[in-house]
């Protein structure tokens, strides 16, 4: 019985191996990938891909300081606490 349940899974997978090779070959790249570098649209999509970039570092900066911030206001409230309780 597992033996079988073994073999459809194997056969499963191979057939998933094989559907995606053939679709692989079917994908072409876009023009920008095999495109002069020289080209306006492949400098506009460097260009994107830098600003995207930029933006993903802002954001994330932007949410490691304000938890940073938070670190240091709930330290600061836990001393001060800790003062008025003496």
């Amino acid at each position: 019985m597992a033996l079988n349940f073994l073999k459809n899974i194997l056969i499963f997978n191979m057939y998933k191996l094989v559907v995606t090779i053939v679709l692989l070959s079917f994908s072409y790249p876009c023009a920008v990938c095999y495109g002069a570098p020289d080209h306006p649209v492949t400098q506009g999509m460097n260009n994107a891909v830098i600003f995207l970039l930029f933006t993903i570092v802002f954001v994330l900066s932007c949410i490691a300081a304000s938890i940073l911030i938070l670190i240091k206001r709930t330290k600061t409230i836990e001393i001060k606490r800790s003062l008025d309780d003496r």
